[in-house]
């Protein structure tokens, strides 16, 4: 009877063991998915910079017609996350270009706008999730536009100055796994002066004008979001 009751008492032990076991491993794969969730996209790429197309800028400048022209520059430049709520933004944008018109042996000149832009932001991460951050941008752009007509005798000026802010989304491809990439669109507010002039040297006059406005930035036409508005970044992971 006492090897039954032994016996008995064994298999009892042995299954609370087992039980006990089971229970334990239970709990560690448990704790084990809790914890290789992750940092977010925008989390991980604080401290790294990031270099892209911050969108294309426009700089009025005058004509031979009087009237006024604009030249594009698209703006390359980079950003730094100082922690994840603050970063830095820099760019510069130019464009030079020149032709000519050739008529039998004789070739002329066709001076073209030159323009230079630089541009300043402080971006405030304001939410964020696993691929997604909302980002508001206070920013700065100064640009210049020059040209010279009639072999020089004619100086066109182009002066571009707006502050203001935007707000929208940075998106980061971490979903198709490549975090380090990211697409950035938003509309703003800003306040821009505008001046050009024109200064002819053979008769020592000077015409010029300026223009003052605040309001959006989104643009006059439906594709200028494409150009103006969204910027593309590649973050260079440590």
């Amino acid at each position: 009877m006492k090897v039954h009751h032994l016996a008995a008492l064994s298999t009892a032990l042995l299954a609370v063991t087992t039980s006990a076991a089971s229970w334990a491993q239970d709990t560690t794969t448990t704790t084990t998915t809790t914890t290789t969730l992750g940092p977010t996209d925008h989390s991980r790429f604080v401290g790294d910079f990031a270099i892209g197309f911050l969108g294309v800028q426009s700089i009025g400048i005058a004509n031979a017609a009087g009237a006024i022209d604009q030249v594009n520059a698209p703006v390359i430049g980079g950003r730094y996350w100082l922690d994840e709520g603050m970063g830095i933004d820099a760019g510069i944008g130019f464009v030079f270009a020149s032709s000519s018109t050739d008529t039998g042996d004789t070739s002329v000149d066709n001076p073209q706008p030159a323009a230079f832009i630089l541009h300043g932001g402080v971006p405030f991460a304001l939410a964020d999730s696993q691929y997604f951050v909302f980002e508001l941008i206070p920013e700065l752009n100064v640009g210049f536009a020059g040209n010279t007509i009639n072999d020089g005798d004619v100086k066109l000026r182009g002066f571009r100055l707006d502050i203001g802010a935007r707000a929208g989304a940075e998106v980061h491809f971490g979903f198709i796994d490549i975090p380090q990439l990211s697409l950035q669109a938003g509309i703003g507010l800003n306040l821009a002066y505008t001046s050009v002039s024109a200064t002819d040297e053979t008769t020592d006059t000077e015409v010029s004008a300026s223009t003052t406005s605040f309001g959006t930035n989104v643009g006059n036409d439906p594709w200028d979001i494409f150009t103006s508005s969204i910027s593309a970044l590649y973050y260079f992971d440590r």
